[in-house]
């Protein structure tokens, strides 16, 4: 719309004074057709510059959103956090109960290079009792706790996002425990993601459509962090946001809970 007004504006800046021209000189034939090409020349010319500048995602969206993944999680594993898994964990003298929870067992992972970072949220669920539901509940690597958005409603568009640092190992997955898994009543009773957006440096970078399964789910993505692995130095820390597009409602709360997301790549061994 903004490059067709710019030609419609040449246009009549050129009717007008070819208007004043004839008005006061008569021109022959052959000027006039080459002040009518040159005019023209020049609407185009704008034309050009604008969509160029369109291109560069410098005037809307459109063009950055081009670079969007479509990304469909799959299914990992199923959760079974109820008492009776425990103490079946618990009996196996070759277990610790630490570990229950954890998203890391006690062998080497992505988690030997990989930094845990700062985490930070739109909104946070006010604390009930000793129960906290804040923003670094969703990178702590225990399915025990869960960040829960805070806004009215299903929190559509509230965010959490991740500050790592530059030399952080390059991630190819991202895994999401979504919902309140600590529990499969908890789990139920509150909302869950349907679809996430993901932003890196504030950038659209991917879109994850999610099941609705009390299960771990996990996407492969194009590389997040910077290939150049021998000088980070003036390069800008890794921002990873997310954000809550659609949710599955919860069957007593609104409130969207998403207990864990972390990460598995290379550059670690």
């Amino acid at each position: 719309m903004h490059s067709s007004n710019q030609r419609t504006c040449t246009s009549l800046w050129a009717d007008t004074h070819i208007f004043n021209i004839q008005a006061n000189i008569i021109m022959s034939k052959k000027n006039l057709i080459f002040i009518v090409a040159l005019v023209c020349g020049l609407s185009q010319n704008i034309f050009a510059l604008n969509n160029q500048q369109t291109k560069d995602g410098k005037k809307h969206d459109s063009s950055t959103q081009q670079n969007v993944v479509e990304l469909n999680a799959t299914h990992v594993m199923d959760f079974d956090f109820s008492e009776k898994a425990f103490q079946e964990y618990k009996a196996n003298p070759e277990n610790d109960v630490e570990y229950f929870y954890c998203t890391q067992g006690p062998e080497c992972s992505f988690y030997c290079g990989c930094n845990i970072g700062e985490q930070k949220a739109s909104s946070t669920l006010k604390q009930q009792g000793k129960q906290n539901y804040k923003a670094s509940n969703i990178h702590d690597l225990d399915y025990s706790t869960t960040w829960v958005e805070g806004a009215e409603g299903y929190g559509i568009g509230e965010w959490v996002e991740y500050t790592l640092p530059a030399s952080n190992p390059r991630i190819t997955d991202i895994n999401i425990a979504n919902g309140y898994v600590r529990t499969k009543k908890l789990w139920t009773e509150n909302s869950r993601v349907k679809v996430l957006d993901v932003e890196v440096n504030g950038k659209p970078f991917a879109r994850i459509h999610l099941a609705d399964i009390y299960a771990l789910q996990s996407v492969k993505v194009p590389h997040i962090g910077y290939s150049d692995r021998d000088n980070f130095e003036g390069k800008e820390p890794i921002r990873i946001r997310f954000i809550i597009r659609d949710v599955y409602p919860g069957t007593k709360y609104q409130d969207t809970a998403i207990s864990e997301i972390f990460f598995d790549g290379i550059d670690v061994h």
